[in-house]
């Protein structure tokens, strides 16, 4: 049973909004960060479940640190969006290791939000680790191969991150004015816009290293340019069956899915005309 929880970078955003969601539950947790790293064994020392909530290109350093202190019938977690450096060096200390994702940010209200676990060596501690997400009102996913996990995020992160980004410099160097833009925009591309806005406000260190640290991701990049690259030649040659053949092949391919999204978005727009700066 985890009564007593350790967050080696629990003085960030992450890091204190489950702080508080532990605490609700009824778990003491303590904290250290980079100001009181002499804090971090006696953390480990006092703790069933320790979790790792920082920047993702110091992950292997803490580990690395903190390894000498760790039980073999401890919970080694964290939050990490990549996950191809920490896992390998998490299994190397004697603890239970079951890595985690929260698919979101900071925010007030986590309920229905997405979190990821991955049994790496989970011991005992996969039914109660699951059950503490799930009375914060998460839904948890379990993926079984933790491999899985950097491939997909090189879609769910990689490709949609790097879209908003090029997006943005495009209309950038295009110097776009964005007020004249903006303001013949119906709501559906407004909300396309919004969610460029949303990734670019957040921090330009985590984002540089959810994209630069995934090795899958680099592939995954490489084809969408190859991509765009043979849809842009069927245009500029006018091939107008061509281009429709490879729009009703993406259609089918996203199958019931595009159907139910597509409905999703009417409702998106709907909310989007509600909005009021």
């Amino acid at each position: 049973m985890i009564r007593r929880i350790g967050i080696i970078g629990g003085s960030g955003q992450m890091g204190q909004m489950f702080k508080t969601q532990f605490n609700i539950l009824g778990i003491e947790v303590l904290i250290s960060d980079e100001s009181n790293q002499s804090f971090e064994q006696e953390l480990v020392n006092g703790s069933d479940a320790v979790i790792i909530s920082v920047p993702i290109d110091q992950n292997t350093a803490v580990i690395r640190r903190i390894a000498p202190y760790l039980r073999k019938h401890q919970l080694l977690s964290d939050f990490s969006s990549v996950k191809t450096n920490i896992i390998p060096e998490m299994v190397k200390t004697d603890a239970c290791v079951i890595s985690s994702h929260p698919m979101f940010g900071n925010m007030p209200d986590i309920s229905k939000q997405n979190i990821i676990l991955l049994p790496v060596r989970p011991g005992k501690y996969l039914p109660g680790y699951q059950k503490l997400f799930q009375q914060m009102g998460l839904n948890v996913v379990v993926m079984d191969q933790w491999q899985q996990h950097d491939e997909s995020m090189s879609f769910i992160q990689g490709l949609m991150h790097f879209f908003h980004i090029v997006f943005t410099q495009t209309m950038r160097n295009k110097n776009v004015d964005l007020s004249t833009l903006l303001s013949i925009c119906s709501p559906v591309y407004q909300a396309n816009f919004a969610f460029t806005c949303r990734i670019l406000q957040r921090d330009p260190h985590l984002y540089t290293h959810i994209l630069m640290d995934n090795p899958e991701n680099i592939g995954v990049l490489k084809q969408f340019i190859e991509q765009a690259s043979d849809s842009i030649r069927l245009l500029q040659n006018k091939d107008e069956k061509g281009f429709i053949n490879l729009f009703l092949e993406n259609r089918e391919f996203l199958d019931a899915h595009g159907k139910k999204f597509s409905d999703q978005s009417d409702f998106l727009v709907e909310k989007m005309k509600e909005y009021s700066d």
